[in-house]
């Protein structure tokens, strides 16, 4: 009887979390109630620290992650041991469904921002579920075509823009109300746009300067979006080694 009492209740929070999480994820929020109900039972929860390693490059794809709460950063390791961070998942997103398209072989590493908590499937039972469900199955396309997409803005925006422009790009692209939650190292901001973290901090300080981003507790709020859009287009030219000032024009 107490086990019966005690599987319930975990049928009920697993029930409680997928429902949750349909409210925020692309993925889940184009399932029917019925296959959501298919799905609960597969599911589990786990819990990462901050650094965690989900997984690693060439390893074989065992679970996929439906993040709740926290971040994850998606990197692959150049041949000079640089990190180069792809993608940054929270709370909705999905992480380690890019073996689907990857030859059964994980061609990037995974790693926890900070604590995060997730919703777990196995790889098996995921791509069976996708495959039965045409909706989940149109769903990760346009999601691979998105990140595709995403990463060719990437390498044009690394080819042909200044770095100055490249970092109010990724500060736009991920606003959130009028304020980015950087969720990164300044470290792994270079990472992410191909520069230094020397750069990246100064030119964070010659934003704030000049008006673009006031700083706040956790990221920054975006103080003057035309002035990061001029900057974002390369209209306005910022340079991370010559100081500015509020009233002074940028410097080249």
């Amino acid at each position: 009887m107490t086990a019966n009492v005690s599987q319930r209740g975990k049928t009920a929070f697993k029930r409680s979390i997928a429902w949750y999480l349909r409210q925020w994820s692309r993925i889940l929020n184009v399932l029917t109630d019925e296959e959501l109900e298919r799905l609960i039972p597969l599911l589990s929860e786990r819990s990462f620290r901050s650094r965690f390693q989900l997984f690693s490059t060439g390893e074989p794809p065992e679970r996929v992650y439906l993040i709740l709460k926290g971040r994850v950063k998606v990197y692959q390791v150049a041949e000079n041991g640089k990190e180069v961070i792809l993608d940054v998942v929270s709370r909705g997103g999905i992480v380690g469904d890019w073996a689907i398209v990857e030859n059964g072989e994980r061609t990037a590493c995974a790693q926890a921002i900070d604590d995060t908590v997730a919703v777990t499937i196995s790889w098996e039972d995921f791509t069976y579920f996708v495959q039965q469900s045409p909706r989940l199955g149109f769903a990760m396309v346009e999601l691979m075509a998105r990140r595709l997409a995403g990463m060719q803005r990437t390498m044009m925006s690394l080819v042909s823009k200044p770095v100055s422009a490249r970092l109010a790009d990724f500060l736009i692209a991920r606003e959130e109300d009028g304020t980015v939650a950087l969720g990164l190292t300044h470290a792994e901001l270079a990472q992410s746009i191909g520069t230094s973290r020397e750069t990246v901090t100064a030119l964070l300080s010659r934003f704030v300067t000049l008006g673009a981003l006031a700083s706040q507790q956790g990221g920054y709020r975006i103080a003057d979006p035309g002035l990061l859009a001029g900057i974002a287009s390369g209209e306005v030219a910022v340079s991370p080694r010559h100081p500015v000032t509020a009233s002074a024009p940028a410097a080249g």
